[in-house]
């Protein structure tokens, strides 16, 4: 399952993180913050499933109960695609469990065409997580698995959430809620909304191509130029986290120069201001942006600023082993 020396990333979505080896990438999301799914796979197989949902009173909320409509259903496909399969509750897989004690959790096992290592557990008075590492069965996982299931964090209260996906990795408030999201190769957007506030962060790659023989400054408004077109934009040099870099600001277009395009009353855009950060990561060869959009110019604050200090364009890969829970809950410094 894990070469020697393997490097580590993080991993977030959702107000869960944890940490996996670098080289397992999001193969599938669905739902969102209430009820959700994901699925994390290597180049050659799913490595690892992560589902939530919100429980409400203690019988909704019971993980016994979770893992055995888990398990039942799991039977009953087995036996439709007469597929051999066994199951262990309560396995012993995990050595360290302090970081468990005094929660709601059931760790267990099942064998198919795969080997599975499941971890069911009541994070706190609202959420169940169930996250299931796969590996194949001539496969010996060593101590990966305990490192990944100790890494795993709900920080559903916290007031900012890591988010993670293909290096792509920053901080959100809790309180912007994922709307779309967009995982082109090459250009990769998430998009997030609070009220009538949207900030989406992008990340580009290949930034010496897109940036041959110009500047950020001149590749930034032809790139973007759909997105602009609402926009007075004025943009200025300006370094975020010591990359060359722009801060752009737009107001809305005049309302005469909006009503001079062609059917104006089609579904007409709301009028918002802007603010953004745009820069180019020559660590990564990636050009990042973050995008603040608001109705009222007293919105405005320092949104973009701030998704910009927590934007972390170009970590370092660990080669030790993912840090303990313990130091997980103390947060990257």
């Amino acid at each position: 399952m894990a070469k020697e020396r393997e490097k580590w990333a993080e991993f977030g979505w959702q107000g869960i993180r944890l940490r996996v080896p670098e080289e397992w990438n999001l193969g599938r999301v669905d739902g969102d913050r209430d009820s959700g799914y994901v699925r994390l796979d290597d180049a050659e197989i799913v490595r690892a499933e992560i589902e939530w949902r919100t429980v409400k009173g203690q019988v909704d909320g019971s993980v016994s109960t979770l893992v055995d409509r888990y398990i039942e259903n799991l039977e009953k496909k087995a036996k439709k695609g007469d597929i051999p399969f066994s199951v262990q509750r309560r396995a012993k897989f995990l050595g360290d469990k302090r970081w468990l004690e005094g929660r709601d959790y059931e760790t267990f096992t099942w064998e198919a065409d795969f080997r599975a290592f499941n971890l069911a557990i009541r994070t706190d008075k609202s959420r169940i997580l169930l996250l299931r590492i796969l590996t194949r069965l001539d496969e010996k996982p060593g101590g990966h698995v305990e490192a990944i299931f100790s890494s795993l964090e709900d920080r559903f209260q916290d007031e900012a959430w890591f988010w993670s996906v293909y290096g792509l990795a920053f901080l959100m408030p809790a309180d912007f809620k994922l709307e779309s999201h967009e995982l082109k190769s090459g250009h990769i957007q998430l998009s997030f909304e609070k009220e009538k506030e949207v900030c989406r962060v992008h990340r580009l790659s290949l930034a010496q191509l897109l940036l041959k023989e110009r500047e950020l400054g001149d590749w930034y408004p032809v790139f973007f130029k759909k997105q602009l077109k609402d926009f007075d934009v004025e943009t200025v040099t300006e370094a975020v986290g010591g990359h060359p870099g722009l801060r752009v600001t737009g107001k809305p277009r005049s309302r005469w120069r909006q009503l001079l395009r062609p059917l104006p009353m089609v579904n007409p855009r709301p009028r918002q201001f802007m603010d953004s950060r745009v820069w180019n990561c020559r660590e990564t060869n990636k050009i990042c942006v973050v995008d603040h959009l608001f109705r009222k110019k007293e919105q405005q604050g320092d949104l973009a600023e701030r998704i910009a200090d927590g934007y972390f364009c170009h970590q370092k890969s660990a080669e030790t082993e993912p840090r303990d829970h313990a130091e997980l809950a103390a947060g990257s410094q």
